[in-house]
């Protein structure tokens, strides 16, 4: 039976690894209560004996947090934030079925586009938002994370209005100092950051190379290419994406990020599967509707899954 009754204050977090370990900290330690659920047992573990730590630019912020498996929640938050890996997103819903009602939120900031369509299979497009986020977030180990510099967070309602649910968690997301808003044009900054992300995921994850490895006639030239080939199939999707805005992002990450691991190489390093899919895979798809060619992040697409593959191979 779906709980018809959802906890207003709490928010739930679903997926509790670099992004959800980073949310959960600095919300709890705003006072915002949170729930974070996984399935990895350990990590569960350290949190509910440790903590969510996170190491900021104004030092360690370290502060209990639930931390339990979906099966293992009675009453379910009114607002998730969904951080789980793309492939991953159905079944971590369905395993919260039984905690979703008709007050149910779901905001998801997950890399990649496509996440609206799942999410709808399980609540309307008014309880439903999607968005973007720009905090940087290293896992540590279990429970731990580095998240250096600044970021923020922009979001819009699947039905395109603002809603007081969506509003709240505003409120509760800039009193943890997160910097977020609702944007009517987060289709934009969606695109934009899939267009950053084919660029440096990829060729990070490839190369081996953190960001500041790119910085150089033969990095730079590369993430360029693979820029314009994502914003092209933008402009031709009607999303006015900003080759400005984004250049300005990728300059500032060589500039002041260059020790950041990308999500991609860390799940590579890590022997993960990658977000391939819903990042260059997305891109391919939505050219493929208009004929455009984007030989690059073909190329980026297909030498992924090549290491994907190598990595399960026995030795």
């Amino acid at each position: 039976m779906k709980n018809l009754s959802p906890t207003p204050g709490r928010i739930g977090i679903l997926g509790a690894g670099a992004m959800g370990t980073l949310f959960g900290a600095r919300l709890a330690s705003a006072g915002v209560p949170v729930s974070l659920v996984d399935v990895n047992d350990n990590l569960l573990e350290t949190l509910r004996r440790e903590g969510a730590r996170c190491t900021t630019d104004e030092g360690l912020l370290q502060t209990p947090v639930e931390a339990l498996r979906a099966d293992q929640l009675q009453t379910g938050p009114e607002r998730w934030l969904v951080f789980t890996k793309s492939a991953h997103t159905a079944a971590a819903l369905q395993s919260i079925a039984h905690l979703i009602g008709p007050t149910t939120h779901f905001l998801s900031l997950q890399n990649g586009i496509g996440h609206a369509e799942v999410l709808q299979r399980f609540a309307p497009a008014s309880r439903v938002a999607v968005g973007v986020t720009t905090w940087p977030a290293r896992l540590l180990g279990p429970g731990e994370v580095s998240s250096l510099g600044q970021g923020g967070i922009r979001f819009m309602a699947c039905d395109g209005c603002v809603n007081p649910v969506f509003e709240q968690l505003v409120q509760d997301l800039n009193a943890a100092g997160l910097n977020s808003r609702i944007d009517p044009d987060v289709q934009a900054a969606i695109w934009e950051k899939l267009a950053f992300n084919a660029a440096f995921n990829g060729i990070c994850a490839l190369s081996g190379q953190t960001v500041g490895g790119l910085a150089n006639s033969v990095g730079e030239p590369l993430l360029e290419a693979a820029l314009e080939e994502a914003l092209a199939v933008a402009h031709a999707n009607g999303v006015n994406a900003s080759g400005e805005r984004v250049r300005a992002a990728v300059r500032d990450a060589l500039d002041h990020h260059q020790g950041h691991q990308p999500s991609m190489l860390q799940d590579l390093l890590a022997g993960r599967a990658t977000e391939v899919e819903a990042i260059h895979g997305a891109v391919l798809r939505a050219a493929e509707n208009h004929g455009l060619p984007t030989p690059v992040i073909r190329t980026l697409y297909q030498l992924i899954h090549l290491r994907e593959r190598a990595a399960h191979q026995p030795a």
